[in-house]
């Protein structure tokens, strides 16, 4: 068991890698393609494409090992979506999941098949890599006889895997891949951060798997209370990756970037992702205090901790307020983002390392 969950982890570790990459392309691919000659020309050009996407033309250069593997995927995928709409269609031609304003600013910017291909094949090592992380947290469930987030070096990995499904759950509802760069890159520093504190503070030993403090066993109140914090962390990470996009994009009006999303649509994912990571985030603070109670006798004391998450759900707070009731666009927004994320990054990581606490047993 110990070893089917050393191959999950270190196969986390090789897809994320490998999905950063993938994303990695497809930005830079979409950005040449809104840099092209054909693309800056002004004409009206379709946003359809063929069943199998056509290799690319050009120079009498073959493509790369990867993007050949992007146009098999891609093909691959097409072919099974005709088959599982055969009865509605007969078309041969699918519409591209980029048709859609969370994509692009520019609706008429033309789709190329490497990008097609390589979002594709980003998206199908995004679900390897969920699949991947949710086989680590059931191994080290097995292995510990607890939930999976006791202490820094496992709640990291549950938030690299919660952080992937959340980008899953905005990628396939708003057919958008323009946040799988920042996903994967995440996901990949991630567990970068876990193997570190893994290995540096011995929380990834087998010897310490059963060494818990009694305040943490045996209470389905406390797997409850990290879940909802880590799971509201995860989307409140999203909602991060949308403020940069609105601050690379500005408020004007008028898009800096044409191959990423507009202000628009980035401030309306970012406010749809605190819509969701808001609400668990006070969930599982009530759910701390609950379990304060139990552990220490008391509901609340001011603990470094307590004290940051507080803040932290203060900030969304007012980002809520600004955005939903008072109707608050602008830059000034995308800077309230920002600052949650600060505050949720510091209430993850910088107490642990800055301030001792009563939660120090949970982090380093």
């Amino acid at each position: 068991m110990q070893l089917m969950y050393t191959t999950f982890f270190d196969a986390s570790f090789i897809v994320s890698g490998i999905a950063t990459v993938t994303f990695f392309l497809f930005a830079l691919h979409n950005y040449r393609g809104a840099k092209s000659p054909k693309n800056t020309s002004g004409g009206k050009v379709s946003r359809v494409v063929s069943m199998v996407p056509a290799p690319a033309q050009g120079s009498g250069r073959q493509l790369r090992p990867l993007n050949l593997f992007a146009h098999f995927v891609s093909a691959q995928l097409d072919l099974l979506n005709i088959s599982m709409h055969r009865n509605r269609s007969s078309s041969i031609n699918l519409e591209t999941d980029a048709d859609t304003e969370y994509e692009m600013a520019d609706k008429d910017l033309a789709m190329q098949p490497d990008v097609i291909a390589l979002g594709r094949l980003g998206m199908v090592f995004t679900w390897t890599l969920a699949f991947t992380l949710a086989m680590v947290m059931m191994f080290r469930t097995l292995i510990t006889h607890h939930a999976p987030w006791v202490n820094m070096y496992e709640a990291t990995i549950a938030l690299a895997c919660f952080l992937t499904i959340a980008y899953l759950f905005f990628a396939i509802r708003y057919h958008t891949n323009a946040l799988g760069i920042f996903a994967a890159t995440a996901s990949f520093l991630l567990l970068l951060y876990a193997q570190w504190v893994g290995d540096v503070y011995h929380q990834a030993q087998p010897l310490s798997f059963g060494q818990i403090t009694p305040a943490l066993q045996d209470n389905p109140i406390l797997a409850l209370h990290v879940s909802m914090m880590i799971i509201s962390y995860a989307f409140l990470m999203v909602s991060f990756g949308c403020a940069v996009i609105m601050l690379a994009q500005g408020d004007s009006g008028v898009a800096r970037y044409s191959w990423l999303p507009t202000f628009e649509a980035a401030d309306d994912l970012g406010y749809r992702a605190v819509i969701v990571g808001f609400p668990l985030l006070a969930i599982g603070i009530i759910l701390g205090s609950y379990w304060a109670n139990y552990a220490w006798g008391h509901y609340w004391s001011w603990d470094p901790k307590e004290t940051s998450a507080l803040i932290t759900w203060l900030v969304y707070a007012v980002y809520l307020h600004l955005r939903g009731i008072y109707s608050i666009r602008g830059r000034f927004i995308a800077w309230v983002l920002i600052a949650g994320f600060a505050a949720t990054l510091f209430t993850y990581i910088g107490v642990s390392f800055l301030v001792p606490g009563l939660h120090s047993y949970g982090g380093v």
